[in-house]
């Protein structure tokens, strides 16, 4: 059996979607409905890969998405189911940790101890108003994939926090597992993509399948090839505890880093981002040089390795 988020593209088809400005679609982040003036931009997204800190995760995760139509998360809702009542606080700790830095607000959720859980699952829901729509099926052949943040930023730490005895037994220093659960203090991309976003096309993050599958949804959802001719950027501690439990950083779990599409390249690379790629005309397909040519979805490492390690497979 596999775990983990399903390809949206096995599913979408069947869903009744309608009476949105941006509707659900590969590649979005967020719906988008016009409202007095303004456009309401709303994600929603559980947390279920990490045990530790799904609360602070949760918040965090789907602001990172409403930021990616280039505004802040303005408020949130919270539903948390969890294993025991004895982990509310903890939960709640990070949920308020996470708006006190974003600058959001509780408005509702709902709360209860749910049976047959082995862990705590967090689904947050975030909303935001913007005064223009932005979306990523507005990227055409000719703009520029820029790249911030990490590849693999998520995932390392989750790895760090939750594998520790492992990355010790296969001889992953002790100080680098301390410097992996640190990367939580970068997993929100609000305050780069504020910055970013009057020079952008569109943006899109790096979540389940990493930045390579965030990648591919740009070539789905421009209808052309995406070619990426430079490895987005990557932190030590992600490339060392990721050779050491085989897994590939770029189809982990990425949360931290996004993807920006882009007619100004310069600009991007001034306020601190890196150009990766391209997109041309052609198929949609993700062409990463030196490595192959990409068509169908990727499957996220973390869900393979929890799947292979604890035998769920």
């Amino acid at each position: 059996m596999l775990f983990g988020k399903i390809p949206v593209k096995d599913f979408l088809s069947k869903i009744q979607t309608g009476n949105c400005d941006v509707c659900p679609s590969i590649g979005e982040d967020d719906a988008m409905i016009k409202t007095e003036g303004e456009y309401l931009v709303i994600h929603s997204d559980p947390i279920t890969e990490a045990g530790k800190d799904a609360g602070f995760l949760s918040v965090t995760v789907a602001c990172n998405d409403v930021n990616m139509k280039g505004v802040p998360c303005k408020w949130v809702l919270t539903t948390i189911l969890l294993s025991k009542k004895e982990n509310l606080d903890k939960v709640i700790e990070g949920i308020n940790e996470a708006c006190r830095i974003i600058g959001c607000s509780v408005i509702g959720g709902h709360t209860e101890v749910t049976r047959g859980l082995n862990q705590d699952i967090v689904t947050t829901t975030a909303l935001s108003f913007s005064n223009k729509i932005m979306k990523l099926s507005d990227a055409k052949a000719g703009h520029y994939i820029g790249f911030f943040g990490y590849t693999g930023l998520e995932g390392t730490w989750i790895l760090a926090n939750e594998f520790e005895d492992e990355l010790l037994k296969r001889g992953i220093k002790k100080e680098t597992i301390e410097k992996a659960k640190q990367l939580r203090n970068f997993i929100s991309v609000q305050d780069k993509a504020l910055r970013v976003k009057d020079y952008v096309i569109a943006m899109h993050d790096a979540t389940e399948g990493g930045v390579y599958q965030a990648l591919l949804e740009v070539a789905k959802a421009s209808k052309n090839k995406v070619v990426i001719n430079k490895k987005p950027r990557m932190l030590e501690e992600t490339l060392e505890i990721t050779k050491a439990l085989r897994i590939n950083p770029y189809t982990l779990i990425s949360s931290g880093a996004f993807i920006v599409i882009t007619d100004k390249p310069k600009k991007i690379e001034e306020l601190g981002g890196e150009i990766i790629g391209k997109i041309v005309e052609g198929e949609d397909v993700l062409e990463v040089e030196g490595e192959g040519v990409f068509k169908e979805d990727f499957y996220e490492e973390l869900v393979r390795f929890e799947s292979n390690y604890y035998g769920w497979g």
